[in-house]
């Protein structure tokens, strides 16, 4: 019997509502015909639509109507997000999106109050929507989703789970995850992709989790007048100090930067910006994680916030550590 574990998965991006697509008013997409044997179709108005489902879900596979039915009603159908009963981030020139892993987990999986949808969409839908959010609603990246991915990121079977429980282990297979063997913790990176984070991180029941408050950046420029950007830096010079500054609290408590198998990031948007600066932040990240020295990744998350307790503060970083 395999040992209780804890399982953190990795960040997320944004919220989806299959109420809000069982209640559509209008459907869109060729393939998406209303289904004349549901009752709900028969208890609404004649001109009006719900999205057709067949036995496995949606019907649909044009990756714009399956858009709209499942994530425009949060996310809006500009991408641009929303606040109302809870907060749906932008999905418009968001640079999370740059990696197909990233949408296809959450789609599949869901996190927090977004649902998954693995349940409803064939790995051909999935694949389609993630499409469209990549090269529409103001994002010009490149597709580099797979049905590969999409099968990879979808939760195991009882029966594929069954029989990995009793395979014979074969030493020239590629492993799947990283086995921390002195803390028995299990790192599972992203599937196909070499974007520096982690999907997941298994950690014993028995382990110790450390758990650091939130750090903020140090002052990189005393001379420099309150409110001056000189002061702290951009995004990327407050990352690389609030992350130096972790690196010393967690040796303090005779931890490194490989410890960490958890982050959350809080960013806030420079000044003159639209948005809070990504880019910035992974320039100073990747000088601490996934390096020749520290090899090592975390799971994480990054939000964009309105502010934080000092004005000229961009960035603000927690994390957890497990002690080996």
């Amino acid at each position: 019997m395999r040992k209780q574990t804890r399982v953190f998965a990795a960040a997320l991006l944004f919220a989806g509502s299959i109420a809000n697509a069982q209640s559509s008013n209008e459907i869109v997409g060729d393939d998406a015909a209303p289904n004349v044997d549901t009752p709900m179709e028969e208890a609404i108005a004649p001109d009006r639509h719900v999205p057709d489902f067949g036995k496995a879900g949606y019907s649909a596979t044009d990756g714009k109507a399956l858009y709209e039915s499942l994530c425009a009603g949060c996310h809006m159908p500009d991408g641009k997000g929303a606040i109302g009963a809870g907060e749906y981030p932008s999905l418009a020139g968001n640079d999370l999106l740059l990696s197909a892993a990233y949408p296809i987990y959450l789609i599949i999986n869901g996190q927090a109050a977004m649902p998954s949808l693995g349940h409803l969409l064939d790995d051909e839908q999935i694949l389609a929507v993630t499409d469209y959010i990549q090269t529409n609603l103001d994002n010009d990246y490149e597709t580099d989703g797979t049905l590969e991915l999409v099968a990879d990121s979808r939760p195991e079977t009882e029966e594929e789970m069954a029989t990995e429980e009793h395979a014979i282990p074969q030493e020239s297979a590629e492993p799947s995850a990283k086995r921390d063997t002195v803390a028995n913790v299990v790192r599972h990176g992203l599937p196909n992709s070499d974007f520096p984070i982690l999907q997941a991180v298994e950690v014993p029941a028995d382990a110790t989790l450390v758990y650091l408050s939130g750090t903020v950046p140090q002052v990189l420029d005393d001379s420099a007048s309150e409110g001056a950007p000189e002061r702290f830096g951009d995004t990327a010079a407050q990352t690389d100090s609030t992350l130096t500054s972790i690196r010393s609290k967690l040796e303090a408590l005779e931890l490194g930067m490989g410890d960490v198998i958890k982050m959350q990031v809080y960013l806030v948007a420079p000044d003159g910006q639209d948005s809070m600066d990504f880019s910035g932040f992974m320039e100073g990240y990747t000088k601490h994680f996934g390096t020749d020295a520290q090899p090592e990744l975390p799971t994480r998350s990054v939000f964009e916030v309105a502010g934080l307790a000092n004005p000229d503060w961009l960035v603000e970083i927690e994390v957890v550590a497990v002690r080996p």
